[in-house]
């Protein structure tokens, strides 16, 4: 039996001009997620991040409050999807305007619609990766990961889309069902996924307990 646990990095910089940097608050929450991983003493063998800047920012959170000596090993199947891309794509090539790329509300109303779109195939403009594309790129990460069966725990961070992408092929959902994880995946938040001769199969999602537990309900956020 392996157990996955699979981390969403702390919150980035939204509205800044390089959004790939862990926010000081970023930071902060993959430092307790790192000390919660060491008070339930659990003990990586494996550790698999992104190449993005915030992706390897908070593996080293963790690392430094786990105590973890264990080095990541690192995979661009586990970046985000280009999220600019297909936002561009769903409003037919022309440039963003300011408050659809820095008005948060502005910005995830028009990126939800742009994603359901985009999981609908309707975007014909050109993007950087399809989303059959996307799916391929899970299923070669999943591949991977299956190669993990030899280890007992293995910590892995990506971003919300990925993560969705990657329980929607553990649990064989329909495209439809992507939104439903991606836009509620927390900062900082781990699902865990078990390997057994049986196969993959889900049993935790979204858990936020090293913010919940401390009371600090101040440092739970979604971007």
């Amino acid at each position: 039996m392996t157990d996955i646990y699979l981390v969403r990095h702390g919150q980035a910089s939204f509205g800044e001009k390089d959004y790939d940097n862990l926010s000081k608050l970023g930071l902060e929450q993959s430092y307790l997620l790192g000390q919660h991983f060491n008070h339930l003493n659990i003990k990586f063998d494996k550790i698999i991040t992104g190449t993005l800047k915030r992706q390897i920012q908070t593996s080293n959170q963790i690392i430094d409050a786990a105590n973890i000596t264990v080095k990541p090993q690192h995979t661009n199947l586990l970046n985000e999807y280009d999220v600019k891309s297909v936002l561009k794509g769903f409003v037919g090539g022309r440039d963003l305007e300011e408050p659809e790329l820095y008005d948060k509300k502005v910005h995830f109303e028009l990126l939800r619609n742009a994603v359901k779109a985009w999981t609908e195939n309707k975007i014909k403009s050109s993007l950087t990766e399809t989303w059959e594309e996307f799916e391929i790129r899970a299923e070669k990460f999943l591949k991977l990961i299956n190669q993990s069966i030899h280890s007992n725990c293995v910590l892995v961070i990506s971003s919300g889309g990925t993560i969705s992408m990657i329980l929607k092929q553990i649990l064989s959902l329909p495209s439809a069902q992507f939104l439903d994880f991606h836009f509620q995946i927390y900062n900082s938040s781990y699902s865990k996924i078990k390997i057994s001769h049986y196969g993959m199969a889900m049993s935790l999602f979204n858990c936020i307990a090293h913010l919940e537990s401390g009371r600090d309900f101040d440092k739970i956020s979604y971007v």
